[in-house]
Protein backbone atom coordinates (compact mmCIF):
# COMPACT_ATOMS: atom_id res chain seq x y z
CA UNK A 1 0.00 0.00 0.00
CA UNK A 2 1.71 3.21 -1.16
CA UNK A 3 0.16 6.67 0.69
CA UNK A 4 0.45 10.23 0.36
CA UNK A 5 -0.91 13.06 1.71
CA UNK A 6 -1.26 17.22 1.46
CA UNK A 7 -2.74 19.22 3.46
CA UNK A 8 -5.59 21.46 2.25
CA UNK A 9 -6.19 25.00 3.42
CA UNK A 10 -9.43 26.77 2.55
CA UNK A 11 -11.03 24.51 0.51
CA UNK A 12 -14.72 23.51 0.23
CA UNK A 13 -14.31 20.01 1.57
CA UNK A 14 -17.84 18.48 0.47
CA UNK A 15 -17.64 19.84 -2.55
CA UNK A 16 -14.21 18.28 -3.46
CA UNK A 17 -15.00 14.86 -2.29
CA UNK A 18 -17.99 15.22 -4.52
CA UNK A 19 -15.44 15.62 -7.48
CA UNK A 20 -13.09 13.47 -6.36
CA UNK A 21 -15.98 10.66 -6.35
CA UNK A 22 -17.18 11.70 -9.78
CA UNK A 23 -13.31 11.87 -11.19
CA UNK A 24 -12.31 7.87 -10.18
CA UNK A 25 -15.82 6.68 -11.75
CA UNK A 26 -15.47 8.49 -14.99
CA UNK A 27 -11.52 6.77 -14.83
CA UNK A 28 -13.76 3.54 -14.70
CA UNK A 29 -13.37 2.40 -10.78
CA UNK A 30 -16.01 1.15 -9.10
CA UNK A 31 -16.98 2.84 -5.51
CA UNK A 32 -17.19 -0.18 -3.34
CA UNK A 33 -17.20 1.80 0.16
CA UNK A 34 -18.05 5.41 1.93
CA UNK A 35 -17.59 6.93 5.19
CA UNK A 36 -19.80 10.07 5.49
CA UNK A 37 -18.84 11.55 9.31
CA UNK A 38 -18.51 15.39 10.58
CA UNK A 39 -15.22 16.05 9.91
CA UNK A 40 -14.16 12.98 7.91
CA UNK A 41 -14.89 11.54 4.46
CA UNK A 42 -13.39 8.48 3.18
CA UNK A 43 -13.60 6.52 -0.21
CA UNK A 44 -12.41 3.36 -1.46
CA UNK A 45 -12.37 2.26 -5.18
CA UNK A 46 -11.19 -0.23 -7.18
CA UNK A 47 -11.02 -1.49 -10.73
CA UNK A 48 -10.84 -4.96 -11.83
CA UNK A 49 -12.78 -8.09 -11.91
CA UNK A 50 -12.18 -12.08 -11.91
CA UNK A 51 -9.44 -12.31 -14.42
CA UNK A 52 -7.63 -9.02 -12.86
CA UNK A 53 -7.81 -10.43 -9.36
CA UNK A 54 -6.15 -13.61 -10.57
CA UNK A 55 -3.45 -12.09 -12.40
CA UNK A 56 -2.93 -9.55 -9.76
CA UNK A 57 -3.90 -6.32 -11.93
CA UNK A 58 -6.79 -5.14 -9.77
CA UNK A 59 -6.52 -1.33 -8.76
CA UNK A 60 -7.42 -0.34 -5.41
CA UNK A 61 -7.74 3.30 -4.52
CA UNK A 62 -9.00 4.57 -1.39
CA UNK A 63 -9.12 8.40 -0.02
CA UNK A 64 -9.49 10.29 2.90
CA UNK A 65 -10.06 13.99 3.90
CA UNK A 66 -9.79 14.63 7.57
CA UNK A 67 -9.39 17.93 9.51
CA UNK A 68 -11.68 21.10 10.77
CA UNK A 69 -12.65 24.24 9.63
CA UNK A 70 -9.98 25.76 7.12
CA UNK A 71 -7.77 22.79 7.53
CA UNK A 72 -7.92 19.36 6.18
CA UNK A 73 -5.49 16.30 5.24
CA UNK A 74 -6.22 14.41 2.02
CA UNK A 75 -4.72 10.92 1.80
CA UNK A 76 -4.47 9.05 -1.46
CA UNK A 77 -3.40 5.63 -0.39
CA UNK A 78 -3.29 2.90 -3.67
CA UNK A 79 -2.88 -0.79 -3.35
CA UNK A 80 -2.82 -3.45 -6.08
CA UNK A 81 -0.55 -1.38 -8.16
CA UNK A 82 2.50 -2.16 -6.50
CA UNK A 83 2.02 -4.94 -4.32
CA UNK A 84 0.85 -7.43 -7.01
CA UNK A 85 3.14 -6.58 -9.75
CA UNK A 86 5.18 -10.01 -9.42
CA UNK A 87 1.76 -12.20 -10.29
CA UNK A 88 1.06 -10.43 -13.75
CA UNK A 89 4.45 -10.01 -14.24
CA UNK A 90 5.30 -13.94 -13.45
CA UNK A 91 2.51 -14.91 -16.05
CA UNK A 92 3.66 -12.96 -18.54
CA UNK A 93 7.29 -14.43 -18.31
CA UNK A 94 5.17 -18.29 -18.25
CA UNK A 95 4.39 -16.65 -21.89
CA UNK A 96 7.34 -15.15 -23.11
CA UNK A 97 10.21 -17.12 -21.70
CA UNK A 98 10.75 -14.57 -19.05
CA UNK A 99 11.41 -11.52 -21.58
CA UNK A 100 7.63 -9.67 -20.71
CA UNK A 101 8.28 -10.34 -17.05
CA UNK A 102 10.28 -6.90 -16.55
CA UNK A 103 8.16 -5.26 -19.06
CA UNK A 104 5.04 -6.37 -17.64
CA UNK A 105 6.50 -4.95 -13.90
CA UNK A 106 7.97 -1.78 -15.52
CA UNK A 107 4.47 -1.08 -16.76
CA UNK A 108 2.40 -1.33 -14.11
CA UNK A 109 5.00 0.92 -12.19
CA UNK A 110 4.40 3.17 -14.56
CA UNK A 111 1.07 2.91 -14.87
CA UNK A 112 1.12 3.73 -10.55
CA UNK A 113 3.03 6.55 -11.04
CA UNK A 114 1.07 7.97 -13.81
CA UNK A 115 -1.89 7.82 -11.73
CA UNK A 116 -0.83 9.62 -9.12
CA UNK A 117 0.76 12.14 -10.38
CA UNK A 118 -2.07 13.03 -12.70
CA UNK A 119 -4.54 12.73 -9.18
CA UNK A 120 -2.19 15.07 -7.52
CA UNK A 121 -2.50 17.69 -10.81
CA UNK A 122 -5.78 17.33 -10.82
CA UNK A 123 -6.77 17.70 -7.70
CA UNK A 124 -4.45 21.11 -7.86
CA UNK A 125 -6.28 22.17 -10.50
CA UNK A 126 -10.08 21.51 -9.63
CA UNK A 127 -9.39 23.17 -5.72
CA UNK A 128 -8.79 26.17 -7.63
CA UNK A 129 -12.19 26.24 -8.81
CA UNK A 130 -13.87 25.00 -6.09
CA UNK A 131 -11.81 27.81 -3.61
CA UNK A 132 -12.75 31.18 -3.20
CA UNK A 133 -9.46 32.25 -4.09
CA UNK A 134 -7.68 31.68 -1.27
CA UNK A 135 -7.05 27.84 -0.92
CA UNK A 136 -3.55 26.20 -1.07
CA UNK A 137 -2.38 22.55 -0.99
CA UNK A 138 1.12 21.34 0.06
CA UNK A 139 3.19 19.44 -2.45
CA UNK A 140 2.12 15.16 -1.70
CA UNK A 141 4.39 13.88 0.52
CA UNK A 142 4.99 9.87 0.74
CA UNK A 143 3.82 8.47 4.44
CA UNK A 144 5.53 5.81 5.28
CA UNK A 145 3.80 2.65 7.57
CA UNK A 146 4.48 3.10 10.91
CA UNK A 147 6.14 0.38 12.87
CA UNK A 148 4.54 -1.73 15.26
CA UNK A 149 6.63 -0.71 18.50
CA UNK A 150 5.30 -2.68 21.31
CA UNK A 151 6.47 -5.95 19.41
CA UNK A 152 10.11 -5.15 19.95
Amino acid sequence: MHQEHVTLTNVEIEQLYGAIKKYLQDLKLEVIHEDKLPNYLSLKAYKGGTLNTITGSVRDVEVMISGSDTSHELILRTGAWGRDIFVPGAIAGLFTGGIGAAAVAGAEIYRAYTFEKNFWKWINTIISELSRGNASMTDPKVLEPQKDISTS
